[in-house]
């Protein structure tokens, strides 16, 4: 009867071991996925904001250079990892600005792992015109 009752306890314990790891696994798997949708939305709010700002410099100096840069350093004052791709910034003649942000999301396993570390690289266009 004992050896039984120690199989049965052996069973249940083995059972329950399992799915800690698979609960622990699935929350793993869903924070990143609630990282990168968060870094996500954030990451076009961001560009969105550094739009307007350079569309208000561009309005005021017509120097794309500053514009740009202003773009850039509004976008890394909303997070010092956003960067903003030189080579998609332009400005339409009603002084809307177009423009690429991107940033790597800080994951807890995903940006770490080599084959799947560039699943972590979010980029989103946005654009934006200074109001007054």
């Amino acid at each position: 009867m004992g050896r039984l009752c120690d199989e049965r306890g052996d069973i249940v314990f083995g059972w329950l071991t399992k799915l800690a790891v698979i609960f622990g696994l699935a929350g793993i798997v869903l924070f990143d996925a609630i990282s990168l949708g968060v870094a996500t939305v954030n990451v076009a709010d961001q560009g969105s904001h550094a739009a307007r700002e350079a569309s208000e410099t561009w309005g005021a100096t017509k120097d794309l250079q500053k514009a740009y840069l202003t773009a850039a350093k509004a976008a890394a004052e909303q997070d010092p990892l956003n960067t903003v791709d030189a080579s998609t910034f332009r400005v339409d003649p009603d002084g809307t600005v177009h423009l690429r942000v991107s940033r790597t999301a800080t994951t807890l396993v995903l940006f770490r792992i080599g084959p799947i570390k560039s699943w972590a690289d979010i980029e989103r266009e946005a654009s934006g015109r200074s109001v007054g």
